[in-house]
């Protein structure tokens, strides 16, 4: 399975260099290049080049649906005591709340104050996310599901802030997915 982390950093770093690129031709070309009759503004070239960068970027809604996915498989992982499992959802749902962070560092609450959603994600970094991740390690099925229920409450108190109280999240019904076996014992394929 593809390591998505990687792949967005390695997307970032290819979108940087090719903007670097970008800059670099654009100021360093010589001014009888740059002043050709009929030849486009490399400025409003520039210009238009990162506002169609900005158009490709996604909305939040994007990372938090793969939040609300692989929150869900963490829950069915834990349900069923595959711990690693339960580790590697854990680590993807961290990813995917840092993504959304990078996309929209400061929305608007419900009053129209800007919220620094850094800290805010930090605090459940720091708080449910490392108890859960506790539990994990410890292998602690009550500790888990006690941990679990705090984070959805952190992840409400999230929603709220960024005046979103409409997303509620709840303890999964169903697993988001059929593909994945939640059974550490599994032994196919092998």
């Amino acid at each position: 399975m593809a390591n998505t982390s990687y792949i967005r950093k390695l997307y970032s770093l290819v979108v940087g260099a090719a903007l670097a690129g970008l800059l670099i031709f654009v100021w360093h070309r010589p001014a009888h290049a740059q002043q050709r009759e009929g030849a486009p503004d490399p400025a409003a070239t520039m210009q238009a080049d990162v506002a169609h960068l900005k158009e490709l970027v996604p909305p939040v809604s994007h990372p938090m649906i793969d939040v609300s996915y692989n929150a869900s498989n963490l829950w069915f992982a834990g349900q069923k005591k595959n711990w690693p499992l339960a580790a590697y959802f854990l680590g993807e749902t961290r990813n995917r709340m840092r993504w959304a962070i990078r996309l929209n560092p400061a929305p608007k609450g419900p009053t129209g104050e800007v919220v620094d959603m850094k800290a805010t994600v930090d605090g459940i970094e720091n708080g449910s996310f490392a108890t859960l991740k506790q539990a994990i390690d410890n292998k602690n099925s009550a500790a888990f599901e006690t941990a679990y229920k705090h984070m959805l409450e952190d992840c409400y108190s999230c929603h709220k802030a960024a005046n979103r109280p409409y997303l509620r999240p709840m303890i999964p019904t169903a697993p988001p997915q059929t593909i994945i076996n939640y059974d550490p014992a599994a032994s196919w394929p092998q």
